[in-house]
């Protein structure tokens, strides 16, 4: 008997429609699905309103990137596809660059700067889900994206440009394929490699933080990787490569982590002793596991770096933390669980490094919110043991609607009434302006189109690259307080407007040198009061006189006695607006000092005894500049002068003057000039050697 032919066909699965997919997911598919939306809509619903300000390290972000396009994609020294790009004198900024690329091509607008690092943190609660749901076998996965949508720390920065935020969803992402390679599949190690390296190149404090947890997880999951060695191999092969772009900025700019550092006036840089170094990090790193820091209001951030009213996690969560914590600690055994406590613990170390402030802690937030919702999951499972499945599955779905109330309200109460949290607008507070300030500058030209305006930057930090962001280049505006207009009789009349701030308009009486001050209009801050004042004005009759008197005054030589190569020395200098005159013979090549309208910056040294020096030498800037040395000896009136001179270079150099011969020296009279400006002028310096 033959057998039927239609009974050896494998079964064929019919194709499911996708109306007919949906219909197959799961309640709790369903409510991840909706959670996930409601995290999308908390962070772009007015994202372009809040938060207030558009600060200079968000418009940097795009600028940056408008600026590689002009240059072909290369640096202003030619490098293609550069690692990092500069940002107030420091290199800091790489992957959030080149994300801009696309926006900087479109109009531009705060919504598309914002919105590139806000829809690429979906990938936090997308991650964190998935590996409750896979890892952990948490029935409570589903409520992960309305718990981070509730987290105000995380509402308020994954709504900003600032990379922080972009750094902490990459490095969720490294610590969701590490889990993935750990439990899962060992080929998902590259891309473990490759989040880890985002995260990286994200953001520098995490620097130190994802080289320490890569190190801490190989230690820890030894066997784990030695068991396939080819493997481990290919992926140390992938992350030689990943490093490469790294290594080769190290190699071209080797000082830049260490001014990154000085700019950030970090201890670690001081000339402290080593052990009082590593004292000062271990009390910053255990402060970012201060309690009262993360669930309690702080006046330790910026107020435009807080939620008013609001920790940095809401203290309602802190029970679950603690349980979760808890928990983690009793199964050190489960790589899951060790990956999340590992992640705690070196979570605070890129902010120890300098001092505990939320920008850099942001990535704090990721283990945090494990063990939360883990604790969570442990409330729901104690209930469960206690025969009460029922009650578990409404305290389950109701924490889930709580998280998602509370982030629904707090984005209204952010939207309604974020603007008047904090009255302090200006420079130390929230830095309010950005595109109201400026739609109000182009409305304004439009009107006046005779008038020069003068905007003043003293609201802001890096108020040109905000400007640059909004009015294009070149600027149409001057950016300049009235201040010069105090110290030099310039040229001035009704054509040029004044923007300033409440500050500077009511300073103006109080120079007692202009007279017919008018304001043409006024920007009110957030909370109504007049925030920018548009002011025309003149001198008064006579002004002259008083100028000539003020800068003669100015201009006498400041003196100070300092103990220089073993005797006391007297110094006459120029006078100073930035550090003081023993800064330059400190040896500490970190301090400088600043002529405030000199040009030359002119130093003089008398010796009590002749000292017998071969030379002078000064560490400069990049400005090109030219020393000027005239030595007086015990046994001549007639100065010997000596010069040398050097062009404009990327980084701190040394300028020598040798005498060519040992001298007897009484008297040394150094002149800096920055060729790069005219007199009256500004002329930094670093260091002076007497060799």
């Amino acid at each position: 008997m033959e057998a039927d032919p239609t009974l050896a066909q494998p079964q064929v699965k019919p194709k499911l429609n996708l109306a007919q997919k949906l219909h197959t997911l799961s309640w709790q598919e369903w409510a991840f699905a909706l959670g996930m939306l409601l995290y999308l809509a908390t962070r772009l619903i007015q994202l372009d309103k809040f938060p207030i300000y558009f600060f200079t390290d968000e418009a940097v972000q795009t600028m940056s990137a408008v600026d590689l396009l002009a240059r072909g994609l290369r640096d202003v020294n030619g490098r293609l596809l550069p690692t990092y790009f500069e940002n107030g004198g420091q290199y800091n900024l790489s992957l959030s660059v080149y994300l801009q690329l696309i926006p900087a091509l479109l109009p531009r607008s705060v919504f598309l700067t914002r919105a590139v690092p806000a829809v690429i943190s979906l990938v936090v609660p997308l991650t964190m889900g998935f590996a409750l749901r896979d890892f952990f076998k948490a029935r409570l996965w589903w409520a992960a994206p309305m718990f981070m949508a509730a987290v105000p720390a995380w509402f308020l920065h994954s709504r900003t440009a600032f990379e922080t935020s972009l750094g902490v969803s990459m490095f969720s992402l490294f610590l969701y394929f590490y889990l993935c390679y750990r439990l899962k599949h060992r080929r998902y190690l590259p891309w473990a490699f490759l989040f880890g390296a985002l995260a990286f190149y994200a953001y520098s404090p995490l620097q130190l933080v994802v080289v320490l947890t890569g190190v801490v997880l190989l230690v820890m999951d030894w066997r784990y990787h030695w068991a396939d060695r080819r493997g481990l191999l290919r992926g140390l092969a992938i992350l030689a490569l990943l490093a490469a772009p790294y290594v080769r900025f190290r190699l071209q700019y080797p000082e830049a982590l260490s001014q990154h550092l000085t700019q950030l006036r970090s201890y670690w840089v001081s000339s402290q002793p080593l052990g009082v170094k590593i004292g000062e990090f271990l009390r910053r790193y255990v402060h970012g596991f201060d309690p009262a820091y993360w669930f309690l209001p702080n006046s330790s951030d910026l107020i435009r770096h807080q939620m008013k009213g609001l920790g940095h996690m809401r203290l309602m969560s802190l029970p679950f933390v603690l349980l979760g914590l808890i928990a983690a600690l009793r199964r050190l055994k489960d790589p899951s669980w060790r990956v999340v406590l590992i992640a705690l613990l070196v979570a605070p170390t890129g902010a120890a490094l300098v001092d505990v402030a939320i920008t850099r802690l942001l990535v704090m937030l990721l283990p945090l919110s494990y063990l939360a919702m883990l604790g969570m999951e442990k409330l729901v499972s104690w209930l469960t043991k206690k025969q009460a499945q029922l009650a578990a599955g409404w305290v389950g779905v109701g924490l889930g609607l709580l998280w998602a109330v509370l982030a629904g309200t707090m984005t209204v109460n952010a939207l309604k009434n974020g603007p008047i949290w904090y009255e302090d607008y200006g420079l130390y507070g929230m830095q309010w302006g950005g595109e109201t300030l400026f739609e109000e500058i182009k409305a304004f030209r439009q009107t006046h189109p005779d008038k020069e305006v003068h905007l003043s930057p003293s609201w802001a930090n890096g108020t040109d690259v905000i400007a640059r962001f909004f009015l294009g280049d070149p600027l149409p505006i001057q950016m300049g307080t009235i201040e010069p207009y105090t110290l030099y009789q310039l040229p001035l009349d009704e054509q040029i407007v004044f923007v300033m701030t409440p500050e500077e308009y009511s300073w103006i009486p109080t120079t007692g040198k202009f007279t017919d001050v008018e304001v043409l209009q006024c920007l009110p801050y957030p909370n109504g009061k007049c925030g920018f004042y548009f002011v025309t004005l003149r001198y008064i009759d006579g002004v002259e006189e008083i100028f000539a008197r003020e800068q003669a005054e100015r201009r006498k030589p400041e003196q100070a006695e300092l103990e220089l190569l073993g005797q006391k020395v007297h110094v006459s200098y120029s006078p100073l607006d930035i550090g003081d005159i023993a800064q330059v013979f400190d040896g500490d090549p970190k301090t400088f000092i600043r002529s405030f309208e000199a040009n030359p910056l002119e130093i003089t040294l008398s010796f009590s005894q002749p000292v017998e020096l071969s030379g002078v030498s000064v560490l400069i800037g990049n400005a090109a500049s030219r020393l000027v040395v005239e030595v007086t000896s015990p046994d001549s009136q007639t100065p010997l002068e000596l010069s040398a001179e050097i062009g404009s270079q990327e980084a701190y150099r040394t300028l020598e003057v040798p005498f060519g011969s040992a001298l007897q020296v009484q008297s040394l009279c150094l002149r800096l000039y920055d060729l790069d400006q005219s007199e009256p002028g500004h002329v930094h310096l670093w260091e002076v050697s007497l060799q």
